[in-house]
């Protein structure tokens, strides 16, 4: 059971501008994909936006600049970059500074299953970009160390690594740099990974370790990176990708992998564990809380993210903002959520 309480301290909350809720509004499925500051943003105030939209079908990944009052308007918005689609569905995406300044995003197949396999488009695909010196002219720069930087075989070079068909949620390790890539399944399996630049990760030659479509003999493996876990839906549906703890307040989770499931349960992996995991190790499942003298359920997990001491926290659908904390060695339930607001 989770006691669900306010925090007391003060957070800055950014409101966006009132046509990007129109524009969500005429979005089936997940529109606002993701949101993330700039790492420099105490001077420069920017921040990131993934979203989609319609007429014509489209992912895009704007800046804006937000305002003294926490309003990042319309008006200053700088688009990025837009990838064309042609489905509402596997909209999915993430955005995330790293180490070295560069912005990285993960681009769902838009429900087109080839285009995870075409080096000329970037659906299916992790890409970076250096955002550094964005302008309406020149809105990015290829870093000179991706793969595909110089190509003149019209493979873009935004691309790091790519196979990808709903790549949800991302994470890059605080202490190894290793990218891990939570890549929800079709109808069988659910799958982890850990990126390899340059390489193709499967999709749709696999789902998870598994040919494709189900009933497939003999695809070419070997021309991919497998995962590192690959679970039927028996065990996971929709997953959520992760972080590796890195924290201090559980120190038992330390190295560990965390990620979740659409159906409010999270779970743990040893990334440096050999072979590909099967069998997921549930951390927690389906928690209750407490609020006042009301006892509910947690909604729908939709994602997970870290601070910066690399304390863990989770999101659900209703908005409310969970943190992972370690309950008492001597219990059996090593951590449970501790509610700390709910955000609009």
């Amino acid at each position: 059971m989770i006691d669900r309480q306010i925090d007391k301290r003060e957070n800055d909350v950014i409101l966006f501008d009132q046509i990007l809720s129109k524009i969500c509004s005429t979005a089936p499925i997940a529109c606002n994909l993701d949101c993330y500051l700039n790492p420099d943003y105490v001077n420069n105030r920017y921040a990131y936006v993934f979203y989609s939209l319609n007429n014509p079908k489209r992912s895009r990944l704007s800046r804006f600049t937000v305002n003294l009052d926490n309003i990042a308007g319309r008006s200053s918005e700088l688009t990025l970059l837009e990838i064309p689609k042609t489905s509402d569905s596997h909209n999915g995406g993430m955005l995330q500074f790293g180490t070295d300044g560069f912005l990285y995003i993960s681009v769902s197949d838009g429900y087109q299953v080839d285009d995870a396999q075409d080096l000329s488009d970037l659906k299916g695909g992790l890409l970076r970009l250096d955002t550094r010196n964005a302008s309406e002219k020149a809105p990015y720069e290829i870093p000179p160390d991706n793969p595909f930087a110089d190509n003149n075989e019209g493979i873009r070079p935004e691309i790091l690594a790519w196979g990808f068909r709903n790549p949800w949620r991302f994470s890059i390790d605080a202490l190894t740099g290793h990218i891990f890539v939570g890549d929800v399944g079709d109808n069988h399996q659910e799958e982890i990974s850990r990126i390899e630049v340059r390489k193709n990760h499967g999709w749709p030659i696999l789902e998870g370790d598994q040919c494709y479509p189900p009933g497939t003999e003999n695809c070419d493996k070997e021309s991919t990176v497998l995962p590192i876990a690959s679970f039927e839906h028996t065990f996971i549906r929709s997953v959520i990708g992760g972080y590796v703890y890195r924290g201090e307040d559980i120190p038992w989770l330390r190295g560990q992998y965390v990620y979740g499931d659409y159906f409010r349960r999270l779970f743990q992996l040893d990334p440096a564990e050999p072979g590909i995991q099967h069998f997921p190790q549930v951390l927690v499942y389906k928690p209750r809380i407490q609020h006042g003298e009301e006892l509910g359920e947690v909604t729908f997990f939709s994602s997970l993210t870290e601070n910066a001491v690399g304390e863990l926290y989770a999101t659900s659908l209703s908005g409310a903002v969970y943190k992972l904390q370690r309950l008492s060695p001597s219990k059996e339930l090593k951590g449970f959520f501790r509610a700390l607001g709910d955000f609009c």
